[in-house]
């Protein structure tokens, strides 16, 4: 690998790091993103929160960090998805699935099954 860029975004925490190949000529971009604090934030929400009811018609149930966000998208592009978009509703039982699933847990800000 070539020359490694990086690029730091402060208000998201998000780190990108270009490199290109020199033998093939394609870049590589890695993201990665510090989680921690949005995971806790999501902890405490959660426990301030606590299991109360479901009644009414809007209710937060998670923070999703960016990273994940993409990595979600990755997934839905390799499925061959009409849209990208976890957030889209062609792919709410998608999304329903992985917020429901033990170990994105700690995406959620509220407790139960969606």
């Amino acid at each position: 690998m070539g020359r490694i860029i990086t690029d730091y975004d402060s208000f998201s925490g998000v780190a990108e790091q270009y490199k290109k190949d020199q033998m093939t000529g394609k870049i590589q971009i890695t993201k990665t993103q510090d989680v921690s604090k949005i995971f806790s934030a999501n902890a405490a929400e959660q426990n301030a929160i606590g299991n109360g009811n479901w009644k009414g018609d809007m209710h937060k149930v998670a923070s999703i960090p960016l990273v994940v966000c993409e990595q979600w998208t990755n997934e839905l592009k390799a499925m061959g998805a009409e849209s990208t978009s976890p957030f889209h509703n062609s792919n709410r039982r998608f999304l329903i699935a992985k917020l429901n699933d033990y170990n994105n847990s700690k995406l959620r800000t509220k407790s139960g099954r969606l």
